[in-house]
């Protein structure tokens, strides 16, 4: 059995290769939970039409300089098979163009940017989503719900202090996810973002003591559970690395690239970076909680409606960059999230309409498999590239339903207490905690969701001929 799932998604990683232009084309490979992300020399190769028919591909998309293959619960199979064929030595990444410069020029400034922070954020979702079980199963057993341990236990202290360490540790997590992206020192880089967060530091910065960094007066900060500061430290640091590679004596590289570069990025990164990475992260989180706060259900209705196309272009692993910024420093998160979650069930009532609308026995049985992927499973992409996309009015449906729910969860003031990027079933136990009305408010945008969704796309129209 298991020979023949290696096999398949064999077949569908060299199908996939071939789609894209071949070994020669890739620049890079990632991937998220549920995409294939190429990096190509030329954009223009790709065939999307015989790639969208590989079966086990549920879609692809070109947003953010990338190529995007969805694929769905078994990326990670198909990645490995693609590995091997691009006969790539690490296991993580393809680069194949010199000190990236082939891909700089491929991408405007923008899509730089977005394909950096995309890159980078997107691989630390397991660690992120582990933590917020862990504190999760502390919620559940300890006073704020089932009340089965007190905050003095073992079982609790161990649950809450690894959910911490996962938020904790960011800017060390990051330094390897952006290094990685940036195809420089990982070692340097994690060893930075470990100076940011050593316990001398983070006490100066408690007391308010002052310091220098080889006389340059440093703004010490606590830099624990931030994101921005260690992604503008990566992104200079390629550059002074690969400044240090280019200039240095071949006999001394071994210890005069690694020892340059951090000699360079610590006035860098404790004296200019950092603080300003931490102003900027503090503004951002100001202002779009500031717009949450004026703009309230309003705001939550437009993200609402319009989620589902934000991932359709690929782009919803940015918007996480707002939960990382957020969420450590207040501890909930009233926007992103219930957003999602508003998003989101429209999509089971969107899929139950249209299993009654459709007379062919093929369509019903797909997109009951659609919905049940999404329930269970946690991927919406099925519901999105093979149900909406496909027939047009279910994602206009989406959008309508997506917005009302989003208005409703905004009126009721829905609050996640603990960050979790999931979907379906999944993305629950994010609204564990808070009083009464918290629960009451997660049901009632689930329960509106799939009403809205089900009564807005029964009413719409929806030809079953347009896909053959």
């Amino acid at each position: 059995m298991e020979k023949e799932k290696t096999k398949k998604y064999q077949e569908i990683a060299a199908k996939v290769l071939d789609g894209v232009g071949g070994k020669e084309n890739v620049v890079q490979l990632t991937h998220c939970m549920t995409r294939l992300r190429f990096d190509l020399n030329d954009t223009s190769l790709p065939d999307k039409d015989a790639i969208k028919q590989i079966e086990g591909v549920a879609g692809v998309v070109f947003s953010g300089g990338q190529f995007q293959v969805i694929i769905g619960t078994t990326v990670e199979r198909v990645y490995s098979e693609l590995i091997g064929m691009c006969d790539c030595q690490s296991s993580d990444s393809i680069a194949k163009a010199k000190d990236g410069k082939k891909l700089a020029e491929k991408n405007s400034v923008i899509n730089a940017i977005f394909n950096y922070l995309s890159g980078s954020l997107t691989p630390l979702i397991p660690i992120l989503l582990v933590a917020s079980l862990c504190k999760t199963i502390a919620a559940i057993l300890g006073p704020q719900l089932a009340n089965v341990v007190t905050t003095e236990s073992d079982i609790y202290k161990l649950f809450t202090f690894v959910g911490n360490s996962g938020f904790y540790y960011l800017p060390v997590f990051i330094g390897f996810s952006a290094a990685k992206k940036r195809n420089c020192s990982i070692p340097i880089a994690m060893m930075i973002g470990a100076v940011m967060l050593n316990p001398t530091m983070i006490e100066m910065a408690s007391n308010a003591i002052p310091f220098k960094v080889y006389g340059i007066p440093c703004l010490v900060q606590n830099y624990s559970s931030t994101v921005i500061p260690m992604m503008l430290v990566v992104w200079i640091m390629s550059y002074v690395e690969r400044f240090f590679k280019k200039y240095s004596p071949d006999v001394l590289k071994v210890f005069l690239v690694p020892l340059g570069t951090l000699l360079v990025m610590l006035p860098l990164s404790l004296c200019v970076l950092g603080p300003a990475g931490a102003f900027l992260g503090k503004y951002i989180c100001t202002g779009i909680i500031n717009l949450n706060n004026v703009a309230g259900p309003l705001a939550m209705a437009i993200l609402g409606g319009f989620f589902g196309i934000i991932v359709l272009t690929g782009m919803h692993p940015v918007l996480f960059t707002y939960l990382f910024v957020t969420f450590p420093q207040l501890g909930y998160d009233s926007f992103m999230e219930p957003a999602i979650l508003a998003a989101s069930w429209p999509g089971l009532g969107i899929a139950i309409a249209c299993f009654f609308k459709f007379k062919q026995k093929k369509n019903k049985s797909l997109v009951l498999g659609y919905a049940f992927t999404w329930l269970i499973g946690g991927v919406g992409e099925p519901l999105l590239y093979g149900l909406s996309v496909p027939y047009k009015t279910p994602l206009w449906a989406g959008v309508i339903s997506g917005a009302i729910t989003g208005f409703i969860a905004g009126l009721m003031n829905l609050t996640a207490y603990i960050l979790n990027t999931s979907n379906g079933i999944y993305l629950l136990p994010a609204f564990i905690g808070g009083d009464a009305h918290n629960y009451i408010a997660m049901v009632v945008t689930m329960v509106v969701g799939v009403v809205s969704g089900f009564l807005v796309m029964f009413f719409m129209k929806l030809d079953e001929d347009i896909v053959k």
